[in-house]
């Protein structure tokens, strides 16, 4: 069976062209094939048709081998490219095959020609497949690198001795580098000692056992800030026979500082509950112990009193009941007060000023403290939240400071802008940790400044609080006007 051949011939003499064509035939080909004699017409028909080789006369009147094989070159196509002629001496045959043809012949030993041209062809098509390979790993290659340095996530490769061979964009900013810079460096060039050895601890561990690794680390990048990284590290294959190792990293740093926040507010709402209900059992302790203790009592006393009245003469009776009265008159003084530690009538009747100047004036007056209270603007009534948070909020802080900061005198302000209200809470106390305040709060030792923040908090509000040791406290609370209750989170 023939083998199909399409062939331009470059031949200004057609007895010569048809005697190539008799011998590819005689030689187990079956040829298409078209001649021109010149340069025009040699371009037209590379332009307009696929050839599997090129066989062109070394010398003609309008046209020359060397020509024909410029051309070609210029329309960088990769044909097998044979010059024939009639006398080539040997010096002519080196120039030609420096300029680029794949082989020569004379076309009286035309013999060899097919022999040559199977040859070229088994030749060309492995060039042709080296070429395409070598073109697909080049693309490749470039997508490689394209898609590797647009990825957010850092990506490397180490070799056999943990050194870096590849690494792309994300991977050198991580630590302020250039991608050049970091090749053929090791971790212990980029990290801390811990944390480079936790490192290699792991891509050693790939090695040894050639399965993926994922791990949690924290490394510091180049502002020296940790950032928590899951990392991925996988086995990568042989490069000359030397395993090698890459890795992929996630920067996590947010989600788990949220996780972390999440739990604290978990842990605080848990807390509040807790203290919620301790406060509510106080309360009502306080309040039995009242009813107990002095109205109880008081009004045993009553009781008594009126029992020996209704025995009693006139004139003793009288004295009775006066007694009784006055007796009366101290019961109500008592019930008034446990109202008033409940709920100052203030609040509801006359608005929050008016409670907060009464809180403030009786609280410095009965314990020593030299107490003021100050407004700016017109502060109207505002909802019912708003007024009892705030309230509760100085209360809890005048308790406190009463309780535990020694202090001579003590401010409270009230202020408001568009859209919230300001409370100011200042004393000349001792101070204290705010940190360490806070933490105790978390583990359940004091729920004073937590029930203040959190009250704060539910309403949409923000209370920030400075202090030191021998500096006093300054608490500033931000509410809205209207609460917008939000969870802890």
């Amino acid at each position: 069976m023939s083998i199909p051949l399409r062939v331009l011939l470059v031949e200004d003499v057609s007895e010569d062209a048809e005697l190539i064509v008799r011998e590819l035939k005689r030689g187990g080909f079956a040829p298409d094939w078209l001649r021109v004699d010149n340069a025009r017409a040699m371009q037209d028909a590379l332009k307009q048709a696929k050839w599997d080789i090129v066989i062109c006369d070394y010398s003609m009147p309008a046209f020359s081998g060397l020509k024909a094989l410029e051309l070609l070159k210029s329309l960088k196509l990769h044909i097998p490219f044979f010059i024939t002629s009639g006398t080539i001496g040997e010096n002519t045959a080196l120039e030609v095959m420096r300029a680029g043809a794949d082989d020569f012949f004379l076309k009286q030993n035309i013999t060899r020609l097919p022999l040559a041209i199977e040859r070229e062809l088994r030749d060309s098509a492995l060039r042709r497949k080296k070429m395409a390979s070598e073109t697909a790993l080049r693309e490749m290659q470039v997508r490689f690198h394209a898609f590797m340095n647009n990825a957010p996530m850092p990506a490397w490769i180490k070799d056999k001795d943990l050194r870096y061979v590849y690494v792309n964009t994300a991977q050198a900013s991580f630590f302020g580098m250039a991608p050049a810079e970091m090749i053929g460096c090791d971790d212990f060039d980029l990290m801390s000692i811990g944390a480079a050895q936790t490192s290699r601890h792991h891509d050693e561990q790939v090695l040894a056992s050639s399965a993926s690794v994922s791990t949690q680390e924290t490394i510091a990048d180049e502002g020296l800030t940790a950032r928590i990284l899951n990392i991925t590290r996988f086995p990568l294959g042989m490069d000359e026979g030397q395993p090698m190792v890459a890795g992929l990293a996630m920067d996590v740093t947010a989600e788990v500082h949220n996780q972390e926040h999440l739990k604290a507010a978990n842990q605080r709402l848990q807390l509040l509950s807790g203290s919620i209900i301790e406060v509510q059992e106080r309360e009502r302790q306080h309040l039995a112990r009242g009813l107990h203790d002095d109205v109880g009592q008081s009004l045993t006393a009553l009781k008594i009193m009126l029992q020996a009245a209704q025995k009693a003469d006139d004139e003793v009776r009288h004295t009775r009941l006066q007694e009784g009265v006055e007796l009366v008159a101290s019961i109500l003084s008592q019930v008034r007060t446990l109202s008033l530690e409940l709920r100052p009538p203030q609040l509801d009747n006359l608005g929050l000023v008016s409670a907060l100047r009464w809180y403030v004036e009786s609280k410095s007056s009965s314990d020593g403290l030299r107490g003021w209270f100050e407004y700016e603007g017109q502060i109207s009534k505002l909802h019912p939240d708003i007024e009892n948070t705030c309230f509760r909020i100085v209360q809890e802080a005048i308790t406190n400071i009463l309780r535990h900061a020694q202090a001579s005198n003590i401010w409270v302000r009230l202020d408001k802008n568009e859209s919230n209200l300001i409370l100011r809470i200042r004393d000349d106390g001792k101070g204290f940790d705010v940190d360490q305040a806070r933490e105790n709060a978390v583990l359940g030792n004091s729920f004073g400044l937590l029930n203040m923040e959190e009250r704060a908090l539910l309403l949409g509000g923000t209370m920030d609080i400075t202090s030191s040791p021998g500096a006093g406290v300054n608490i500033d609370v931000l509410l809205p006007f209207t609460p917008h209750i939000r969870g802890f989170t």
